[in-house]
């Protein structure tokens, strides 16, 4: 079993994916709010107090902002997995594409 990991700023592309997978009888992902690393490099630089101060009153920077979507699927998935979400995003190794990874899943519970 593998635990996929796509990291995506496209944001827009989010449920098109999550459909994408579910046609390809993925089930049972999930999708988060990230921010990159310079970004967050970025806001520790600053002083804490003028961070917040600058979030209050210019809102959120939308373009600052991506989605991590997770899902663990058997080793027989994977491939089929990958294919539903590179025909959505295109070739990830594009630049700013985003970034797709497995990991190895010890054990699971809860996980059909």
């Amino acid at each position: 079993m593998q635990l996929l990991f796509l990291v995506i700023k496209r944001i827009e592309l989010v449920d098109e994916i999550m459909r994408s997978l579910a046609q390809a009888g993925i089930r049972g992902g999930t999708v988060i709010d990230s921010v990159g690393m310079a970004k967050s490099i970025s806001t520790m630089d600053n002083l804490p107090m003028i961070g917040v101060l600058r979030s209050i009153l210019s809102g959120e920077d939308a373009a600052q902002k991506g989605k991590t979507i997770f899902v663990a699927v058997a080793d027989d998935q994977v491939d089929v997995a990958r294919k539903a979400i590179t025909d959505v995003t295109g070739d990830l190794s594009q630049p700013n594409a985003g970034v797709l990874f497995g990991v190895p899943i010890s054990f699971a519970e809860g996980v059909n």
